[in-house]
């Protein structure tokens, strides 16, 4: 029976969420839930906004328990044409967007000891995309330590990249990093609360959409857990 680790940010991307699909959920220790389906064993937590929390409170998960594969769901904040309000993001690949080691000879936005790009589940991408919905796509997310507004864009890391991100968060690519660091498939489930590039005040926006657009990523969530095989 397949283990996963589902994992959101913090509160405006609630794990409570995922009691409003499935209300087996029992928290098994502080912060730690779990329940059980009929084809995989599911745990959920709350990793904490930014890359080092995230990566920290990972870590530790992954040290206590045997997990198969990690979920990462949230929102994000589209940088592209091709992503509107609460469309959901199937990360394809997630990538840092301020790294730069470029003085050790490292392409931009690639960690010394990592690669530049972090793949993501293909076979559980594929699957997802089967359903064939207008409101899902598939396309490379990117992550960094900052809220992302019109006046902050990282347009150089945009730039920099050898296809087209589609979206931005702070988290994704630290779950990548950790992913890669132990060997263990993941996925990156982001509906779009906001759009820095046009909008003059995207906090809003977010603080706005969190709530719905989040509840679009869990139901996708489920959808892959109780279905694929």
């Amino acid at each position: 029976m397949k283990s996963y680790l589902v994992v959101s940010a913090d509160d405006l991307e609630d794990i409570n969420n995922l009691f409003s699909i499935n209300k087996g959920l029992e928290e098994i220790e502080d912060g730690i839930y779990f329940c059980q389906t009929k084809s995989a064993k599911v745990y959920a937590m709350r990793g904490g906004f930014g890359k080092v929390h995230m990566a920290y409170r990972l870590g530790l998960a992954l040290a206590k328990y045997q997990i198969d594969e990690i979920i990462n769901v949230g929102v994000a904040g589209t940088i592209s044409p091709k992503l509107k309000h609460f469309d959901t993001l199937i990360a394809s690949k997630c990538a840092y967007h301020d790294v730069d080691v470029t003085a050790f000879n490292h392409p931009l936005n690639e960690m010394s000891g990592a690669p530049l790009y972090f793949e993501c589940d293909k076979n559980g991408v594929d699957f997802i995309m089967e359903m064939k919905d207008e409101h899902i796509k598939k396309g490379m997310i990117i992550s960094g330590d900052s809220f992302i507004t019109k006046d902050n864009l990282p347009k150089k890391s945009l730039a920099s990249y050898d296809e087209e991100a589609l979206a931005i968060d702070m988290e994704s690519a630290a779950v990548g990093h950790v992913c890669y660091l132990h060997n263990i498939p993941f996925m990156i489930i982001r509906s779009i609360s906001d759009d820095p590039n046009n909008s003059d005040n995207n906090k809003e926006e977010f603080e706005k959409n969190v709530v719905e657009a989040v509840k679009r990523a869990y139901e996708i969530v489920w959808y892959l857990i109780n279905n694929k095989k």
